[in-house]
């Protein structure tokens, strides 16, 4: 079974002092997922399209490490602003901004995350089929977060059209999608926004990033895996996103996820990170210009 575990995004003012500096530049700050996970899912790409320049930075940050891998979330023009169809020139604006890193052979999927308020209906699905003619000869994963779309019916639909269906983790409430382990394509993918129920319908948050606060246990993350398992055994490689980024929880849990994929290897974290999340300890090798004590 082929896993990759990452975060959603990097680049979170929250993470300093764990997984990177606080006086971390750019590079550094995507260095310091990528040189302990095995990919990242971008999150800015939703709000705005990236300049080409920008993409190419990317790439070229990670060079000497040819394994990592990028996912980049649809912009939400796409997924969210579905009161008119979008136009070839802002196809071509969210396109061109990507293209560095197709061009780089470093970009796995292109995941249109779609609102709890997209249901299963005749207008969602001629939005679907615009996607995928849109996007044809791209790596396209959909996330529905509606349980009106867990039908076979609907898995059927993506898989003829080569599209990835992604997986999510996500609180139990009204109508909301649970965890399952569904393959629409040799690629799978696995989202896991965390369980904080409280927040999770909220419109303004208290605190940046409050939907995504929470941070799974040690039998959650056991949960978690087993999903994962049987998404891995059904797909060549499966990518596995943690977007309960508050206060660097995502970059935790895809440790310890890393640890149920991998029992045997060594998983290395940064010494921030550590001393952050405790229950990593002794389980992880730390990383930094200090060891810990009891390690």
């Amino acid at each position: 079974m082929k896993v990759l575990i990452g975060t959603a995004g990097w680049s979170y003012p929250d993470w300093e002092g764990a997984v990177f500096g606080a006086k971390a530049n750019a590079t550094d700050r995507l260095r310091g997922v990528a040189e302990y996970l095995d990919c990242v899912e971008v999150d800015s790409t939703f709000y705005r399209p990236p300049s080409a320049k920008v993409t190419a930075g990317w790439a070229q940050r990670t060079r000497d490490l040819p394994d990592f891998r990028f996912l980049a979330k649809a912009w939400q023009r796409f997924t969210h602003q579905r009161d008119r169809a979008w136009s070839p020139a802002e196809f071509a604006f969210y396109a061109d901004g990507l293209q560095p890193l197709r061009e780089a052979g470093k970009l796995d999927a292109v995941l249109f995350q779609f609102p709890w308020s997209f249901r299963n209906e005749p207008t969602s699905l001629d939005w679907l089929a615009r996607v995928a003619e849109t996007f044809a000869g791209w790596p396209v994963a959909i996330e529905f977060r509606h349980d009106s779309w867990d039908a076979g019916a609907t898995r059927h639909w993506l898989r003829e059209r080569g599209l990835i269906y992604c997986n999510v983790d996500q609180p139990l409430l009204n109508h909301c999608l649970g965890p399952s382990a569904h393959a629409t394509n040799p690629v799978g993918y696995f989202r896991c926004h965390g369980r904080n129920a409280a927040n999770w319908f909220l419109e303004k948050q208290d605190t940046y990033g409050g939907r995504y606060d929470y941070l799974y246990n040690a039998a959650e993350v056991a949960e978690l895996w087993e999903h994962i398992r049987q998404l891995a055994a059904r797909t060549e490689k499966t990518f596995v996103i943690l977007n309960n980024h508050k206060d660097g929880k995502a970059f935790a849990n895809a440790l310890q996820l890393k640890l149920q994929a991998e029992p045997a290897a060594t998983v290395k974290a940064p010494l921030g990170v550590i001393e952050r999340f405790p229950a990593l300890r002794g389980q992880v090798r730390p990383v930094g210009e200090q060891q810990l004590d009891l390690i």
